[in-house]
């Protein structure tokens, strides 16, 4: 069964980065705890990986654990840092068999150093695999990147500092091995970026489901991508200029 029409499927995004909102939510509605809705989360996670890679989305980053996270109950964020070594061991040797490279993005040092070691474990053993690539951000805040950004780059004296352009400055940033990405989607109906890839989604488009996370599996996921296909990508011109050339 065709998925995408040729026409849709050249139009797909190479990167997509999720915010994975409305887990606690859908946890209540389910008259459980918070947790629940984090574990259902986790799972439902290989179900969009697994859709993404099945169209040829190639790139995608999940914003897994924000730094205003680190705020929550000290059990929901202890119950996080375990699903994250459970998921990851769980998916290491399906990452490896795939030939899924992991990174991650933030501050692995404000992890607790079992989450900090499995996830730097998990990225050294996938570092040489070349046919996907998922990213995770965690302890992660846009602020943050782009102010250790600026500090890098203004201490690099062989920096040409008067003539800086976007693409020097974007190789101060933890992502300057990604593309930035073409969509981002946000689930349970919230329209805000929460200091996610702030500079990196300049030009993206915005996707946002009043699904929680748990419910957005590959039907809502393929929705979203179609929806992007349909959408015209201008950066700053107009349709007649695009339509001319």
């Amino acid at each position: 069964m065709q998925i995408f029409t040729p026409e849709e499927k050249e139009r797909l995004p190479v990167h997509v980065a999720i915010i994975m909102d409305g887990n606690g939510r859908w946890a209540r509605s389910h008259g459980k705890p918070r947790l629940f809705g984090h574990r259902n989360g986790v799972e439902n996670v290989r179900s969009v990986v697994n859709t993404a890679r099945e169209v040829g989305v190639p790139f995608m980053t999940l914003y897994a654990f924000s730094q205003e996270n680190q705020n929550r109950p000290m059990d929901e964020k202890s119950g996080l840092m375990r699903l994250l070594e459970e998921f990851l061991k769980r998916e290491l040797k399906t990452m490896q068999k795939d030939g899924i490279r992991l990174r991650a993005i933030g501050d692995l040092d404000g992890l607790p150093r079992f989450a900090k070691k499995i996830v730097e474990d998990s990225i050294e053993k996938t570092k040489d695999n070349d046919q996907w690539n998922l990213t995770l951000a965690l302890n992660y805040g846009s602020r943050q990147e782009i102010l250790q950004a600026v500090k890098a780059c203004s201490q690099n004296q062989n920096q040409n500092h008067e003539n800086l352009e976007w693409d020097d400055f974007a190789q101060y940033l933890e992502t300057k091995d990604l593309p930035d990405p073409d969509l981002i989607i946000r689930t349970s109906g919230e329209f805000r970026l929460s200091n996610f890839l702030l500079v990196q989604a300049a030009y993206a488009e915005i996707f946002v489901s009043p699904l929680h996370w748990p419910d957005f599996g590959r039907k809502a996921f393929l929705d979203a991508l179609r929806d992007f296909t349909k959408r015209e990508r201008r950066y700053g011109k107009t349709s007649e200029q695009l339509t001319s050339f």
